[in-house]
């Protein structure tokens, strides 16, 4: 289907037919919705960090819940990287709190300025590519960003690579039950992300974590 008639056909698609294509499969939505599987480019996330700085996607996507609990959770003074690091409102958590060591990577070079600002190291890449060394982390963390990215698969691969043994990895991301954004191209349950993380680490829990009427699925897993 050319990308130039798909966005037309889905403004005469009826919209129960748009709302389970989204929930159920979200790059068929896309491409009919926007005109390409994927929107999620550097131009969409550049633009809305311009747009909304540092109350943007990030600090609406994240549950309060959830980052007290990626807190707790991580190990103190752990060399860190954050996939999907946004203008690390995170990273700068846990650099306060766990005297973590800490490093980013995202699609947008707006936001990875902003983290450079606040002294942090971050490069700029389209995952699933991570621009780090092998086996360079104890902690690698990937909040609400999985759901984003075209190949979840070769991302969690990725996030291995870089990963040291014994590392742990902390994975977010929204419970595809109640999740309605349509700029998502995946839904996750849990048995979905057991299945995608267990490719590559020993996945130690998942859990629901509720704030209000936002749900989210919280992965804590090591490399063998």
């Amino acid at each position: 289907m050319s990308s130039r008639l798909a966005p037309s056909l889905g403004r005469v698609m009826p919209w129960f037919v748009m709302k389970r294509l989204n929930q159920h499969w979200p790059k068929a939505y896309h491409l009919l919705r926007f005109g390409t599987l994927n929107v999620n480019t550097p131009q969409h996330w550049d633009d809305g960090w311009a747009r909304h700085g540092r109350g943007g996607f990030r600090a609406t996507d994240e549950i309060p819940s959830v980052r007290r609990r990626i807190v707790a959770i991580a190990p103190r003074n752990a060399v860190l990287l954050d996939v999907g690091c946004g203008v690390g409102e995170l990273v700068t958590m846990l650099a306060r709190e766990k005297r973590c060591r800490c490093y980013g990577v995202d699609i947008s070079g707006v936001a990875i300025a902003e983290l450079n600002k606040k002294g942090f190291e971050g490069r700029v890449s389209a995952l699933p590519v991570i621009p780090y060394p092998n086996e360079m982390f104890d902690l690698v963390i990937c909040t609400e960003t999985l759901e984003h990215v075209s190949d979840a698969k070769r991302t969690v691969a990725e996030m291995a690579r870089v990963a040291r043994r014994g590392g742990t990895l902390i994975v977010s991301v929204p419970d595809g039950a109640t999740d309605r954004e349509e700029v998502h191209v995946h839904r996750f349950a849990v048995k979905r992300l057991h299945r995608l993380l267990s490719r590559h680490f020993r996945v130690n829990d998942i859990s629901v974590i509720s704030d209000g009427q936002d749900r989210n699925l919280l992965a804590v897993a090591t490399k063998p």
